[in-house]
């Protein structure tokens, strides 16, 4: 039976909620051969993933990073998240600045639920907060659940913390243009991450992908569960058009979120990809890269 390859996988080192050596597990139990934990900000998991992995699975070095959009004049629904294959540990310059700038933004959005009337402190969001050394607002949004003054961590994305949220607060991230070029200057292979969340237009989204490409993007998520058959060959048919590689991605967090997300079959079984050249099409866009400098 060939493999299942999923290179867009989270645990707990991120925003995910299965442990490293869960996901691995549940990885093999899906005939899942290669792999990419693809952390927010961070790539803390790959060395532990291979040790789970053994000779069984590919673990293939990965991170998934945000950027900020603004500078389109789009309004925050426009989101562009780009994922950086094989990049080397000189990414973490790139992430001490937004780590910088998430302390930042988590005590800014404390003083205004404070004045909201929510009595939370850094010490509340630091006793629930999985990385104690990494707290961002998703920590926050656990710490108000666990308080009680939401039901879910949804609800504390909706009315509190997502853009447009009462307490929202703007972070200092490089634009997608900028991110590229960092993630290739570190050596890594930059990807465009489940595209529906771009948002635009057709033609927007075309002429968007376009300049990426021209900027050093080298693929896209194309197999991802929420895209649809249609959207699927548009996005290879834009792989084409702008020599970009195809690649796939469950977006795996585990977890109670709906729809259920299972890791290298997607929803419903609609991922299952065993395409390998997928595989070699990152090695070979990495070596380019490296010989390019």
């Amino acid at each position: 039976m060939e493999k299942i390859i999923d290179l867009h996988v989270h645990s707990n080192f991120s925003d995910g909620f299965d442990n490293i050596e869960t996901v691995i597990r549940k990885a093999k139990n899906n005939n899942v051969g290669a792999i990419s934990l693809v952390e927010h900000y961070n790539i803390s998991s790959f060395k532990i993933a291979k040790e789970y992995a053994k000779e069984d699975m590919l673990v293939i070095p990965g991170i998934e990073i945000g950027t900020d959009m603004s500078f389109l004049g789009v309004p925050g629904k426009h989101v562009c998240h780009i994922l950086g294959y094989y990049v080397s540990y000189d990414i973490s310059k790139v992430l001490d600045e937004y780590e910088i700038d998430r302390a930042t933004c988590v005590a800014e959005t404390l003083k205004i639920l404070n004045r909201l009337g929510i009595s939370i402190t850094i010490e509340d969001v630091l006793k629930y907060a999985r990385d104690k050394n990494s707290v961002g607002r998703f920590d926050i949004a656990i710490a108000l659940k666990r308080m009680g003054y939401v039901k879910s961590k949804n609800e504390a994305y909706g009315i509190y913390l997502d853009h447009g949220g009462k307490s929202y607060v703007k972070r200092n991230k490089l634009n997608p243009f900028e991110l590229t070029k960092k993630i290739r200057e570190c050596g890594g292979v930059p990807v465009l991450a489940h595209p529906k969340s771009l948002r635009f237009h057709d033609l927007d989204e075309e002429d968007f992908i376009k300049k990426l490409a021209n900027n050093g993007l080298c693929g896209i998520e194309v197999y991802n569960p929420h895209n649809s058959d249609k959207r699927r060959q548009k996005y290879l048919d834009l792989c084409s058009k702008f020599n970009l590689i195809y690649t796939v991605g469950s977006d795996y967090h585990g977890g109670k979120r709906k729809p259920v997300i299972e890791i290298g079959k997607g929803i419903n079984n609609n991922l299952n990809i065993t395409d390998m050249s997928i595989i070699e099409n990152l090695k070979e866009k990495k070596k380019e890269i490296d010989r390019i400098g």
